[in-house]
């Protein structure tokens, strides 16, 4: 019985695989098992691995960027509430996962950031992505003063996810929740008008 494999499948588990372990540390082998597919099958969707990583990273990148949307673009909350509530969503998810995830364009740019072309222009078009979702919230926030002035949009939202990522980067380093908690904290004053 010939077994028909989605390349949605494939990348989803590359996606938990390179989350949890790497890419790096995730072989060829640990991707086909865990997606149940052929070398065969899974040479027909890729050309190697680095175009699997890239493949794997967009496809992260527009399911991420299309739940953020969501949830910022409800109009129950003010725009700043809207942010700070994605944001608790995301510290929850961390928490009930017992921090052992982390955003994989995060830790990807860490991991291979300057070292493999492909996969660093996957990673900075996918955060451009995310840059535009969050500025798009916070130039309705500043136009209708929910969310400071003092800095310009663009400007605001890459000091915002700097220093979000780098809340990530020290709860994987062991510290859990300490440093979400920080963001958390300063995301309020940072946003406050």
């Amino acid at each position: 019985m010939n077994v028909k494999h989605s390349k949605d499948d494939v990348l989803k588990a590359g996606m938990e695989l390179f989350r949890l372990n790497g890419y790096h540390n995730t072989g060829t082998n640990e991707i086909l098992k865990s997606a149940g597919i052929s070398r065969g099958s899974f040479y027909n969707f890729f050309k190697d691995k680095d175009d699997f990583g890239a493949q794997v990273l967009d496809y992260y990148g527009v399911w991420s960027t299309d739940y953020m949307k969501e949830l910022l673009r409800d109009k129950r909350l003010n725009p700043r509430k809207r942010l700070i509530h994605l944001f608790d969503i995301f510290v929850q998810g961390y928490k009930r996962d017992n921090f052992k995830w982390g955003c994989l364009l995060v830790g990807m740019s860490q991991e291979v950031g300057q070292i493999n072309p492909k996969l660093t222009e996957a990673c900075s078009t996918n955060f451009e992505s995310f840059i535009y979702v969050f500025q798009d919230c916070i130039e309705e926030g500043q136009q209708d003063g929910t969310i400071s002035t003092a800095q310009d949009a663009r400007s605001l939202t890459i000091a915002m996810l700097a220093m979000y990522n780098g809340a990530l980067v020290l709860m994987k380093s062991g510290m859990h929740e300490e440093p979400l908690i920080a963001f958390q904290n300063q995301l309020e004053l940072m946003l406050k008008p």
